[in-house]
């Protein structure tokens, strides 16, 4: 008796000739689409740049209004520029000595502002004089670890020991303080939506959480009736909050005004370490064990993936600039990696053959 590969193979080659264009033509699309949904390489996508000085463990990156790349040296203590016209690099040292800076934003003027953990301090750089300024929190260990630079005008942080939401009102350079309902939350990812309100995630707490300025007043849901190691907090243009579900490796889409989640699952992966929202709406994901960029297009409902050329480069924080180019930091190989979407094409959910089978199709 013939295997089952057997049989299928004589059936077909049984069939008429316009049977076998339709098989082809069907053949073609589903290798086309395991295409589209698979990892992707390709040297003319991402391009890596070496940092000048090895083992500085590059994180934290985001991208100025001019187009320059910031990130965080974590171990050099550093904050460094990246210019992509000119592709050279320069570094500004931390005026202290153990700042264990995690995360960094860049206001509409250009100056960088970022948190240092150990030194307990909100730090900025103004970059066209190399000067920090630095502004010691009011609580005692509080360890800053996420930041948030408003379009009101005011720096927003998340004390990951002290359960705060923290504000600092750059001109009068005052700390406002408030607690988080949910005690020892230990809160980060922090996001702001066109209202002026602030999202951030609740990792102990197992909750999104949002803060209304204007009312000083806390809501928060809850994410499952299992711990889920939640990761992200992202805004899209329709005011919708994007999320990770790391446990259940879900992506979810939930919209405050109504309440209601939907979820999308991963491709297999080992984790997601960050994630970021272009203009849109395709969010990207930094997946460090597996050395892999993947793109989620929000309109079409799926998932694209792009190895990075190095192996094992560890990719560990991820943002967009306005053209939809995206940056990533590499913690193994000390490098920034970017990968140019504009050279990547669409994903199209909406991809089908239509054809009137001949009436003769089964005639042999």
């Amino acid at each position: 008796m013939a295997s089952p590969v057997a049989v299928r193979v004589a059936v077909f080659a049984t069939v008429s000739s316009h049977f076998k264009k339709i098989i082809r033509s069907f053949v073609a699309l589903f290798l086309f689409l395991a295409l589209a949904s698979s990892a992707i390489a390709s040297d003319d996508i991402i391009t890596e740049y070496p940092l000048p000085e090895k083992d500085t463990y590059p994180t934290a990156v985001e991208v100025a209004p001019d187009g320059n790349v910031w990130f965080v040296e974590f171990v050099a203590n550093k904050i460094t520029r990246f210019d992509p016209v000119a592709r050279e690099f320069k570094s500004f040292k931390i005026p202290s000595s153990r700042s264990s800076s995690m995360d960094l934003e860049v206001d509409t003027a250009g100056r960088v502002w970022f948190v240092e953990e150990d030194a307990n301090i909100l730090a900025s750089l103004d970059p066209e004089t190399g000067k920090f300024e630095e502004h010691l929190l009011p609580m005692p260990k509080s360890k800053p670890g996420s930041i948030l630079v408003s379009k009101s005008g005011f720096v927003w942080m998340l004390g990951w020991n002290s359960n705060l939401l923290i504000k600092f009102n750059i001109k009068t350079k005052k700390f406002s303080e408030y607690i988080i309902p949910t005690p020892n939350s230990f809160s980060y990812n922090l996001a702001e939506n066109r209202n002026g309100e602030i999202f951030f995630i609740e990792r102990a707490g197992n909750k999104l959480a949002m803060f209304d300025p204007s009312t000083e007043t806390f809501k928060e849901w809850k994410i499952s009736d299992s711990i889920q190691s939640a990761l992200g907090t992202l805004i899209d243009s329709k005011g919708i909050v994007w999320y990770l579900r790391l446990v259940d490796n879900l992506l979810v889409r939930f919209d405050p005004a109504t309440g209601k989640s939907k979820e999308f699952t991963l491709p297999k992966n080992k984790g997601t370490q960050e994630i970021a929202i272009d203009l849109k709406d395709n969010i990207w994901m930094a997946q460090s064990t597996d050395n892999v960029i993947m793109q989620f297009d929000s309109n079409a409902g799926m998932f694209r993936k792009y190895d990075i050329p190095t192996g094992a480069t560890k990719p560990n924080s991820i943002a967009v600039d306005a053209r939809g180019v995206v940056w990533f930091t590499q913690a193994k190989t000390t490098g920034l990696g970017m990968l140019d979407s504009t050279k990547t094409g669409g994903i199209n959910r909406k991809l089908g053959v239509k054809f009137k089978p001949p009436k003769d199709i089964f005639r042999r």
